[in-house]
C-alpha cells in the first residue's frame, strides 16, 4: 500500500521531519506523553486544524528519540483513505516486515471516526494484543466521545485538544512580552489580544491579511464539515438547512430557538429541523446552551440558545468576533439561567456555581449588575463575574461580590 510509505517517512528516514513535527510543543502535550505509561487507548479529540495530526507526529517524534524503532511506530490517516484496519495492519506488516500481533508496537489512527465500527473495530484489537499501544484522533468529537463510552469503557482515556490559547499563542509568535507582569506589559498584551483573537490556529499566528484568515477558517473548518464529515456520516443531510442555520446563529449568537417558529420560517419539519441541530452540534460547529434552574437543578430543554461552538468559526462565516461568543467559549459554556425577565449570560457549574454576565463595554452601571445581585440573593451565591473591556476591580455590596474582569485576562487566567 504506496499510501503507508507516504505517510510513515521515518521507515526510511529514522526520524520525523521538523516540518511534521514542530519544535513548539502544545501544552496538553505532556499530558498525552504521560498517558504512555498505562496501557490504556489515547484518544485524542477536537476540532479541525487544532494540530492534533502535529501532537501525533510529535509524539512519534519523542518515541524515535528515546530509542524505539521506527518501524515499530505506524501511522495511518483515514481522512487520506478509508481502508479496513486490518487491511492496514496486514499491509503495514508486508511492508516493514514487523509481527505487530506479536511485537511491540505503537499504532497512530488519525481521524478514527471515519472508519465505520471503528469504537468495535478498536475494542477486539486491544483486548486481544497487549503488545499495542493504540493512540487515535478524531475532528467528529461529539460523537467520538459517545462511541467511546458505549464501547471502550475503561479502555481509553480522552484528551480535548482546544485552538490555541492565549499564552500559547504568544509562545508561537515568539512574543517577548512577560505575562507575569501585567502592569509592564498591559498595552502591548491587549494589542495582541486582539491579533490573537483572529489567530487562534496554528497555522494562522503568522498570517496577516484578514482575507486569507477569515478563508482559511470557513474553508478549512467550517465547509468541510458541512460538505464533507457531516454527508459522509449522515443519510438525508440538507445542506441548505444546515448553512442557513449557521447563517441564522452565526450573525445573531445566542439567539433563542424556537423550534416551531423556526421550521415553519424554514419551511421543514420540527423533527427534521432537530435532528439537523443534532448534526451541527456532533461537528462541534454549534453549541447549545440550556436554561437551568437551580432550585431544582435541571435544565429546561425549552429557551435553549444557540452560539457559534467556537468564536473564530463566527469570524470565518462573516468577519466578525463576537463578544459574548469568546466568553461562552473560553468558559466552555452549557447553561444560562432566566426567570421572569431576569436574565445570566452563563452558570458555570463546577462544585460550586458561578454566574457570569458579558459586556461590551469598557464601563459598567448598578443597573448592568442588577441581575446578577437578583441572582445571588435569590440563590445564596456570594461570588459571580462580569466579563467587560473596562479595568479588573471588584464591587462588594454586603457579602456579595462582583468580580469586574477584562476579557484579555480573564484569557490570561484560563492559560
Amino acid at each position: 500500500m504506496e499510501i503507508l510509505e507516504l505517510l510513515n517517512p521515518w521507515w526510511k528516514e529514522n526520524r520525523v521531519s521538523n516540518a511534521l513535527a514542530p519544535d513548539y510543543r502544545r501544552k496538553v502535550f505532556p499530558k498525552i506523553k504521560n498517558l504512555f505509561k498505562v496501557r490504556q487507548i489515547i484518544m485524542i479529540t477536537g476540532l479541525r486544524r487544532v494540530g492534533k495530526s502535529t501532537l501525533m507526529y510529535q509524539l512519534i517524534d519523542g518515541l524515535l528519540s528515546s530509542g524505539i524503532n521506527p518501524e515499530r511506530a505506524l501511522y495511518f490517516s483515514f481522512d487520506e483513505k478509508t481502508e479496513d484496519l486490518m487491511t492496514v495492519l496486514k499491509k503495514y506488516s508486508e511492508l516493514v516486515k514487523v509481527d505487530w500481533k506479536s511485537e511491540k508496537c505503537f499504532l497512530f489512527l488519525d481521524e478514527i471516526q471515519k472508519l465505520d465500527g471503528w469504537s468495535n473495530k478498536l475494542k477486539v484489537i486491544y483486548d486481544n494484543f497487549q503488545n499495542l499501544k493504540i493512540i487515535i484522533s478524531g475532528s467528529s468529537s461529539f460523537q467520538l466521545e459517545k462511541d467511546a463510552k458505549l464501547n471502550l469503557a475503561g479502555r481509553h482515556f480522552a484528551i480535548s485538544v482546544e485552538p490555541l490559547s492565549f499564552t500559547e499563542y504568544l509562545e508561537m509568535k515568539g512574543s517577548k512580552i512577560d505575562t507575569n507582569k501585567l502592569k509592564l506589559w498591559e498595552e502591548e498584551i491587549k494589542k495582541e489580544f486582539k491579533n490573537y483573537l483572529l489567530r487562534p490556529f496554528p497555522e494562522l499566528v503568522r498570517f496577516e491579511e484578514l482575507s486569507l484568515i477569515k478563508s482559511y477558517i470557513r474553508d478549512n473548518i467550517t465547509e468541510k464539515v458541512l460538505k464533507i464529515d457531516l454527508t459522509k456520516k449522515f443519510k438525508n443531510i440538507n445542506e441548505d438547512l444546515l448553512t442557513k442555520l449557521i447563517e441564522i446563529f452565526y450573525e445573531q449568537p445566542g439567539t433563542y430557538i424556537n423550534y416551531d417558529e423556526l421550521a415553519n420560517d424554514l419551511k421543514v419539519s420540527k423533527k427534521t429541523l432537530i435532528q439537523h441541530f443534532y448534526y451541527l452540534e456532533f461537528a462541534y460547529v454549534i453549541r447549545r446552551i440550556k436554561n437551568f434552574r437551580p432550585g431544582i437543578r435541571v435544565s429546561s430543554r425549552k429557551l435553549q440558545r444557540a452560539y457559534p461552538f467556537h468564536f473564530s468559526l463566527g469570524f470565518g462565516w462573516n468577519g466578525n468576533i463576537n463578544f459574548e461568543t469568546a466568553v461562552a467559549s473560553l468558559l466552555d459554556a452549557k447553561h444560562y439561567w432566566r426567570e421572569g425577565g431576569k436574565e445570566i449570560d452563563f452558570l458555570i457549574l463546577n462544585g460550586k456555581m458561578l454566574p457570569v454576565e458579558a459586556k461590551e463595554t469598557q464601563k459598567v452601571s448598578r443597573d448592568d449588575m442588577k441581575h446578577l445581585l437578583y441572582f445571588m440573593k435569590k440563590f445564596k451565591v456570594k461570588n459571580s463575574m462580569l466579563v467587560y473591556e473596562g479595568i479588573e476591580e471588584k464591587t462588594t455590596i454586603g457579602s456579595l461580590t462582583i468580580k469586574k474582569i477584562p476579557l484579555w485576562k480573564l484569557f490570561l487566567e484560563k492559560t
